[in-house]
């Protein structure tokens, strides 16, 4: 098993670098470069009162840059967006005058900054021209019962697996207890997104481990549901889906923990 899977991940880490080569995951990036990168704090932010939420942006930004509206009735999300000011303060400085030295009051400016809260929107609450996406869909091919498997492999964690529709960018997520995926998605998907939600339980939820960014923390999610499914030789678009997080991190740098998650899956 740990030869195939050192294997299998090499194969990945391959076919990750011709996708970033092609030119439609460079009209990708170009859209996701006119996104906003978001600190912890406002990430967390984020997460707590839209954990569904995929691409967010500013009222104004998603007319702007992208050419969307936000829906009537929907509700921002708030974050925290630093201000800085200047202001001109009064202090005490010694200054020499002939031989001797006299207390003086000196004005000077400085910068104050401050925090403040405004509003974004995921990309859910808005409408207008497309998103470019990559097509992440795969075929039902499903010969065994794999997706209620791993439902009860959810449920002997303590793990609720519900089905809701989702916006069309988010294929599923996992929030505290419970596992979302999209009701709209063929079984063989289902099993593939579960594998994905299981893995980020097993290795992150679980563990906590607060080093990992979250590319390396997709990166093995994914790397996990790749493995699993290609042993039962289904073979999905990881490589589509972690072409969007790999930048300089070599997979077998985490192949312990892929392959640790991956046996506990399988067995």
């Amino acid at each position: 098993m740990r030869k195939k899977v050192k294997e299998l991940l090499k194969r990945l880490d391959e076919s990750i670098d011709q996708v970033q080569s092609s030119s439609e995951f460079k009209e990708i990036l170009k859209t996701f470069s006119k996104f906003h990168n978001y600190s912890f704090q406002n990430s967390l932010l984020i997460k707590l009162q839209k954990p569904e939420a995929t691409f967010v942006a500013g009222y104004k930004q998603w007319q702007d840059k992208f050419n969307r509206y936000v829906k009537k009735g929907e509700k921002g999300i708030a974050i925290l967006a630093p201000f800085t000011f200047k202001k001109k303060v009064t202090e005490s400085k010694e200054i020499q005058v002939g031989n001797t030295i006299q207390e003086r009051e000196v004005e000077r400016e400085v910068k104050q900054t401050y925090f403040r809260p405004v509003y974004v929107f995921d990309v859910s609450q808005t409408e207008g021209e497309p998103l470019p996406e990559l097509d992440l869909s795969i075929d039902d091919s499903l010969e065994i019962d794999l997706l209620d498997f791993l439902i009860k492999l959810a449920a002997s964690e303590s793990l609720l697996v519900e089905f809701k529709s989702l916006p069309d960018k988010l294929d599923g997520y996992i929030n505290n207890k419970t596992i979302t995926i999209k009701e709209n998605a063929n079984n063989t998907e289902k099993a593939g997104i579960l594998v994905h939600e299981l893995a980020h339980y097993y290795l992150h939820n679980k563990n906590q481990d607060k080093k990992l960014t979250k590319e390396i923390i997709e990166m093995e999610a994914e790397a996990v549901a790749f493995v699993v499914m290609h042993h039962f030789n289904i073979e999905i678009k990881s490589d589509k889906y972690l072409a969007l997080y790999k930048k300089s991190y070599d997979l077998m740098e985490s192949f312990e923990r892929i392959n640790k998650v991956s046996k506990k899956i399988l067995t």
